[in-house]
């Protein structure tokens, strides 16, 4: 049986980008995480922490079991809407990370997403 739970995060390999969609609108953050879940885990997403104040803070979770030996390495993307701040936290098993967000400024964001799908 498995059971959802938080993942462990590669801080290094983490990437968060906040998307300008122009003025007086909120812009969307992209948050990229990698990491190495415990064999055997699968379903991996993100969510938004709803108790966190004061920014975004996102949990990597997955469900894992059977427990089996070794590792696999994952990777997930997701788009969180809201206002600009220049640090978010990511929240893994092995703990919380502040992550620097890159900024694309609204008239650089369709080379953006374009460089993102080829």
């Amino acid at each position: 049986m498995g059971f959802y739970m938080k993942q462990p995060v590669d801080a290094g390999k983490t990437t968060a980008t906040y998307l300008w969609t122009g003025l007086r609108t909120p812009g969307i953050f992209i948050i990229e995480v990698e990491g190495d879940a415990p064999n055997f885990s699968y379903g991996f997403n993100l969510t938004r922490d709803p108790h966190f104040v004061g920014g975004l803070k996102i949990d990597a979770m997955g469900w894992t079991g059977p427990r089996g030996e070794g590792t696999t390495p994952y990777k997930v993307k997701g788009s969180f809407p809201g206002q600009f701040t220049p640090k978010i936290v990511v929240s893994g098993s092995n703990g919380d990370f502040v992550i620097d967000v890159k900024e694309v400024p609204s008239d650089k964001v369709d080379d953006y997403v374009k460089s993102k799908v080829g």
